[in-house]
């Protein structure tokens, strides 16, 4: 009897483990400081955004700071600032396209870590 209870509670743990695995996309690849490439004949302007853990973030431009919520849906990053905003990025590899009101894109690309 004690074999069973042994060979149930194992089971269970082991389905628990592999389905907890493939159930969470982990988004920890994304997390870094990404730098906009911007080619325009405008003047060109430095922004950079973090994404951190836990889904925060921070836009980072001029002198000024947003900070909002992202994740990652169907291979498309998902940005939803405290106003209400919600912006939509295309991922592909270490970079990710945001079109803007008026069709301009940006660029981001993750900056190498900094020791």
């Amino acid at each position: 009897m004690k074999a069973i209870k042994f060979n149930a509670l194992y089971v269970l743990v082991v389905c628990l483990i592999l389905f907890g695995g493939f159930a969470c996309d982990s988004t920890d690849r994304y997390l870094g400081v990404y730098k906009s490439i911007e080619v325009t004949e405008e003047i060109h302007r430095e922004i950079f955004i973090e994404l951190m853990e836990n889904g925060e973030g921070a836009w980072i431009c001029c002198d000024g700071e947003v900070s909002f919520t992202w994740y990652v849906k169907n291979n498309e990053l998902r940005i939803n600032t405290k106003e209400g905003g919600i912006m939509v990025g295309k991922l592909k590899n270490k970079s990710f396209t945001i079109t803007l009101p008026g069709k301009k894109k940006l660029i981001f690309v993750k900056t190498p870590l900094q020791g």
